[in-house]
C-alpha cells in the first residue's frame, strides 16, 4: 500500500479513568496555595538557592531544602501565546504561559499569564507579572496565574478571583 492511498483507521471511544495521586514531599506547596494563597518555594540549607517549582533536595548540590514562602510577583524570563489547548482552558484561549522568575527565587516557573488585552508586548522577557488567585481552589497549579503588574487591581475586583496573601 503506498502512503498517498494511508486512510488512518480511527475508533471514537470514551476512557474514564477514576485515579488518587498523591503529591508526597511536594504537598505542602500545593496545601499552602489551596489553603492559605501562599506561593511557596525551597531553599537549600547548604547552597541557599531558592528553586521554584520547589524540590526536596537542591539539584545543584543534593542538600536537603528548607520551605520558604515567595513574594507573589516576578518577572517574565521567556513566554508564547497559546492559541490551540485541552478543553480545560479553550474558554480562555488566547492566553500566555510564560517561563517567571519569582522575585525571591533563583528559578523559573512554567504559568499561565493572562491578561485583558493580550499582545506580545504585555508578555515579553522581562515584564513584571503578579499571582491571582481562583477563589475556588482545589490545591493544583491551575489555582492561580500571573496577569501584568499594571492589570493586577483590576483582575482581583473580579468575582471570580482574588489577591495573594
Amino acid at each position: 500500500m503506498s502512503d498517498e492511498n494511508f486512510q488512518a483507521h480511527e475508533i471514537r471511544d470514551k476512557i474514564v479513568i477514576q485515579y488518587k495521586y498523591t503529591l508526597g514531599g511536594h504537598s505542602k506547596f500545593f496545601i499552602e496555595l489551596k489553603d492559605n494563597k501562599k506561593i511557596l518555594g525551597t531553599k537549600c540549607k547548604k547552597c541557599g538557592k531558592v528553586w521554584i517549582p520547589p524540590r526536596v533536595n537542591c539539584s545543584d548540590c543534593y542538600e536537603e531544602t528548607e520551605w520558604t514562602e515567595l513574594k507573589q510577583s516576578g518577572e517574565i524570563l521567556i513566554s508564547t501565546i497559546v492559541w490551540y489547548t485541552t478543553s480545560a482552558f479553550i474558554a480562555s484561549v488566547p492566553y500566555a504561559i510564560a517561563f517567571i522568575k519569582m522575585d525571591d527565587a533563583d528559578t523559573g516557573m512554567l504559568q499561565g499569564v493572562f491578561s485583558e488585552n493580550l499582545v506580545p508586548s504585555k508578555i515579553k522577557k522581562g515584564k513584571r507579572v503578579r499571582a491571582v488567585f481562583n477563589k475556588e481552589r482545589e490545591g493544583k497549579m491551575t489555582d492561580f496565574f500571573f496577569v501584568p503588574e499594571e492589570e493586577y487591581e483590576n483582575w482581583i475586583k473580579k468575582p471570580e478571583y482574588e489577591g495573594g496573601a
